[in-house]
């Protein structure tokens, strides 16, 4: 993957003021209440908060970016301005991402996902790994298998394509499944375990589907076990 000084360095720079941003709070608002209730063991506490501020202004740095300049669907060579923007908010974003690991349950997934631009629905399950949240939209009760892989994005001969994500309301994407770019996933349909289900893909709501590459097996009955 093409990547120039510059990128470097004006990635750093944003990490760098983020953090500087997240060690002032620390300093002006929670050493000196830590370090007088917390006495010597004030350090693991402004560690952990640190890491949660540093996140949550990445998370809040992303949005504005995406207020200003989304991230667009379509084919980009690496010379395309679009492709070192897309570089910069991946750095941002797995950086903030990372930082609030400590405090990201199962239960919390989906909401830093859409701290970070995700659109997902009420009583979503998320044990996966998800890429541009921006570009992806999870419908009410949906369930994400352990390390299953979300990526709006796919990088092949010298050039990105990032392609939004929609699965649909009920929705299952099993266990350690991925799911590429530009990849419509219907209610209440069922990706089965260890599938890879290809860009441009379109399954229609209310069938299961499974392999390497994904192909439809059958429809969906209320029977049948999601997971």
């Amino acid at each position: 993957m093409k990547t120039s000084a510059l990128d470097y360095l004006f990635a750093g720079t944003c990490i760098a003021l983020v953090a500087a941003s997240a060690l002032i709070i620390i300093g002006e608002l929670v050493l000196p209440l830590s370090s007088r209730f917390l006495g010597p063991y004030h350090v693991i506490a402004d560690a952990l908060i640190f890491l949660l501020g540093y996140g949550l202004l990445s998370a809040l740095l992303v949005r504005s970016m995406l207020l200003l300049w989304p991230l667009r669907p379509g084919e980009y060579s690496m010379d395309h301005p679009h492709f070192a923007y897309w570089k910069f908010f991946t750095v941002i974003h797995e950086f903030g991402r990372s930082a609030l690991l400590p405090f990201t349950t199962v239960f919390a997934k989906p909401l830093v996902s859409a701290l970070f631009g995700a659109r997902i629905g009420r009583n979503t399950a998320f044990g996966g790994h998800m890429n541009e949240p921006p570009l992806v939209s999870i419908g009410n009760g949906a369930i994400l298998g352990q390390d299953c892989v979300i990526t709006g994005h796919a990088i092949t001969t010298g050039r990105i394509i990032l392609g939004e994500i929609t699965i649909g309301e009920g929705a299952t994407v099993g266990v350690k499944a991925v799911i590429m770019p530009d990849v419509e996933i219907g209610a209440g349909s069922v990706v089965a375990a260890c599938s890879v289900v290809s860009m441009g893909t379109k399954i229609a709501p209310g069938e299961l589907w499974g392999g390497i590459p994904a192909r439809k097996i059958k429809d969906v009955s209320h029977t049948d076990i999601r997971g």
